[in-house]
């Protein structure tokens, strides 16, 4: 059981640049935090841009008995019996726009199908993209022909940090409410449905366990963990998060390099290592 002082029940965990280090590992210190977490009967959820099969290789390697929220809140499925407990997915004809723009600039688009990763072309930002997360990927030509008609559940630009900066905005125009876009990294720019982000997959998460919002406690670093560090009890920001995400955080703790997140729960929940 959770000590009386310490109220969470819940804890999200965002991974890359936050419970993953540089070389998007888990580090001793805070795989021995998480599982000493689970022993005192806290539910540990790992959050994650990442689609489910690029992030659930942690949740397995944690031995978590829980859900895994991907894709920046698109969907939720349980690591052990891979029960889905949400799952967004974009509309066609906003998919399409999307993918046009990119064929016609001859841009890298990660298109999300099924869990897995299709890509018309193999390029550098892919590589980049692959290099960090080990995404199973299809290379595929066809894509922008086959799937006119299909769902995907995430679609990401990977390009230059300026120029996804500037897209930002240029989509943000053409879509209004109708996607939710955001940046997890510099180089990403990544579209989802409009009711997928987060703070919504934790929620669904604390509502199936029947946790309230002030027994949750979130981790991240980057502008799409905004919404869940907002949502939960105690949002905490490592030290190398975004400005923007430091300044919505209840708490900033130790940089993901440094054992940030482990060194954070063995002294919220008293843990003894």
């Amino acid at each position: 059981m959770t000590s009386a002082s310490v109220p969470y029940r819940l804890c999200a965990l965002d991974l890359d640049e936050t419970l993953l280090d540089s070389q998007h590992r888990i580090s001793p210190r805070n795989m021995r935090a998480v599982r000493l977490l689970c022993e005192q009967g806290v539910t540990v959820v790992l959050a994650s841009g990442r689609m489910h099969a690029a992030a659930v290789p942690f949740a397995h390697a944690l031995q978590l008995d829980a859900p895994v929220i991907s894709y920046n809140g698109a969907m939720v499925k349980h690591a052990r019996t891979e029960e889905v407990w949400l799952h967004e997915t974009i509309e066609p004809e906003l998919a399409n726009i999307v993918m046009d723009f990119c064929q016609m600039q001859g841009l890298q688009l990660n298109y999300y199908l099924g869990d897995r990763l299709y890509s018309a072309r193999d390029t550098d930002w892919l590589r980049l993209y692959q290099g960090r997360t080990n995404a199973p990927v299809t290379v595929d030509p066809e894509i922008y022909v086959r799937f006119r008609s299909a769902r995907p559940t995430k679609l990401i630009i990977v390009d230059r940090p300026e120029y996804t900066w500037e897209l930002l905005d240029y989509f943000r125009g053409v879509f209004g409410d109708s996607l939710y876009i955001t940046k997890s990294t510099d180089e990403y720019l990544e579209f989802m449905p409009p009711a997928a982000n987060k703070g919504r997959a934790l929620a669904v998460v604390a509502g199936r366990y029947g946790y309230r919002p002030e027994e949750v406690i979130a981790f991240g670093d980057s502008y799409n963990d905004i919404p869940m560090l907002q949502w939960a009890g105690m949002g905490v920001a490592v030290a190398n998060a975004k400005d923007a995400v430091r300044e919505v955080a209840d708490l900033v703790v130790g940089r993901s390099a440094d054992d940030g997140v482990g060194i954070a729960l063995e002294e919220l929940f008293g843990l003894s290592v």
